[in-house]
């Protein structure tokens, strides 16, 4: 999903910041200087790493982590932040039973798996959101997906896979588990529950309800009481096929009999789904405004053939699917391959959580598009695949400004002042798991956008300017002859997809990250062979 850094965290002069390989810092706000280090990684055979941010609790720093589709466990540590001795461990799935269970909430999580999971790591990584209620004393933790994500491979007799696509509640000084709920039982479409959670008070049938909001990727926006974990809401925000609907009973999500694609009888047509595992909101931030009583998300269509991996076999050499990943090779048809980038809309959506409904939205013309911040005065800033960063109206949604920023934007802003002046900031910078796995997708009208990593920062009156944008320039490409067999061609194609599409693009049509390799000089026919 990219070599990425979701944020820092800060507390008391001391800076806080994970690095890619698993190692946590506590840096000096004066000087840089390292005060502590931490590994967080628990087994370095594995493949885990780190890209989010670190959250601040109890005078706990605590990180989750990444890898869940290379084999891993998930779970979330909390360290002393003065000391950097490690306060508390909590794993998010169940490990073997035969090396007993950290704790009750892990023997009865492992009551919602068969087979021989732990084989297979499980997933359940927490890569991105929690959030700390100081009133209730509680740290909500977003968890991930299912590792692979075919169940019939990762717990081939079913169950909920308990805590995967779940909010978790711990207590931040101790790590003891208060209560959970599960947006996704039996995940097996890639929908994690790591996006951001806001917490808000709002006015629900004559009461003031402490909520939790959440709109993870399986295209239901959640509204939970924060105190107990009850369900209160749950209604689609953009197109979802995989379920008609959320029991608000039971909490659990009606599932379509033809979602459950590994039951898809032989010579049936595949299921194709809505969301796309990229989710209907993936880590984009989104905003809440107490002025509208709005939340402000990056929002988008994208449908995904949902395959069954007929050759699965585990490796750490690429991500374990379970899904046939080659499937969703672009065609050679040009029009057609128009036609699929085209068909994925985004858009900047303004949704009222109470009422559960879409009051405006503002087309992007393709998802991916950048965090949302909100303003006190009446604002809603956010960049844009198109690399715009745009202020609209946050109850109208009309645009009052634009600026071409010259590149892709995915992160959020953020709003700060200084000696009474007001700034907006933004890193902004093109990246992620869309423009790398789906190359040719991610493109615009006039080719791929452009990676150009900058800090931009706005103010009234301000007057700098970035240089001239340079134009993008590529040698021509030369396709070499094919050679081999049919089933030599159809087996390489098959490989490439698997250990390679994952970065450089299916198709082997590059999303703009990172190199294209059709245009790769070094490479002959030869290189490519498999």
């Amino acid at each position: 999903c990219d070599v990425v850094n979701r944020g820092v965290a800060y507390e008391d002069g001391r800076l806080f910041v994970a690095s890619f390989d698993g190692r946590l810092f506590a840096l000096s706000s004066e000087d840089g200087s390292v005060l502590w280090e931490a590994d967080t990684i628990v087994d370095r055979s594995k493949n885990y790493t780190v890209t989010g941010a670190p959250r601040l609790a109890a005078g706990n720093v605590i990180i989750g982590n990444g890898g869940g589709e290379f084999g891993v466990r998930g779970y979330i540590t909390a360290y002393d932040t003065k000391t950097g001795s490690q306060s508390w461990r909590f794993y998010t799935v169940p490990g073997n039973p035969a090396d007993g269970f950290e704790n009750e909430a892990m023997e009865m999580a492992a009551e919602t798996w068969t087979g021989e999971w732990w084989t297979l790591g499980g997933g359940g990584t927490v890569w991105d959101s929690m959030t700390y209620d100081p009133e209730l004393d509680l740290l909500y933790v977003g968890v991930g997906n299912g590792s692979p994500w075919n169940i019939a491979e990762r717990s081939p007799g079913g169950g909920d896979n308990l805590f995967l696509s779940s909010i978790v509640a711990l207590r931040p000084a101790t790590g003891e588990y208060v209560w959970h709920y599960q947006t996704t039982p039996g995940d097996q479409w890639d929908y994690t529950a790591t996006q951001q959670m806001i917490l808000a008070d709002l006015e629900m049938d004559g009461k003031t309800i402490p909520a939790l909001m959440q709109a993870p990727k399986n295209g239901f926006f959640y509204v939970l009481d924060r105190r107990d974990g009850t369900l209160l809401k749950a209604d689609p925000y953009v197109k979802v096929t995989w379920a008609k609907g959320v029991d608000l009973a039971t909490g659990r999500p009606n599932v379509v009999p033809e979602a459950r694609y590994h039951q898809t009888k032989a010579g049936a047509p595949p299921y194709i789904g809505f969301p796309s595992p990229l989710g209907g909101h993936n880590w984009h931030p989104m905003a809440y405004s107490p002025n509208t009583n709005l939340v402000y998300l990056p929002a988008q269509d994208m449908n995904f053939p949902f395959v069954p991996d007929a050759d699965f076999k585990p490796t750490q050499l690429a991500p374990n699917f379970g899904v046939d990943m080659h499937a969703i090779a672009m065609p050679p048809q040009q029009e057609v391959r128009d036609s699929i980038r085209k068909a994925a809309e985004g858009h900047l959506l303004a949704w009222d959580p109470v009422a559960q409904k879409e009051v405006w939205r503002v087309p992007h013309g393709g998802i991916w598009n950048g965090g949302v911040l909100a303003t006190a005065g009446g604002l809603v800033f956010q960049g844009n695949r198109k690399g715009y960063l745009a202020a609209y109206d946050d109850r109208t949604g009309d645009k009052l400004w634009e600026m071409d920023a010259q590149t892709g934007i995915v992160a959020p802003p953020v709003s700060y002042a200084v000696d009474g002046e007001q700034y907006i900031a933004v890193v902004a910078g093109w990246g992620g798991a869309f423009p790398l796995a789906l190359g040719e997708m991610s493109h615009l009208d006039e080719g791929p956008q452009v990676n150009r990593s900058r800090v931009l920062v706005f103010k009234l009156g301000g007057t700098a300017s970035l240089p001239e944008k340079e134009p993008l320039i590529r040698a021509a490409s030369t396709a070499p002859a094919s050679f081999g067999t049919e089933e030599q061609i159809a087996r390489g194609h098959v490989r490439y997809e698997r250990f390679c599409g994952n970065c450089h693009g299916g198709t082997a049509v590059s999303g703009g990250v990172l190199p294209d390799l059709r245009y790769a000089a070094a490479l002959s026919d030869q290189d490519l062979w498999f």
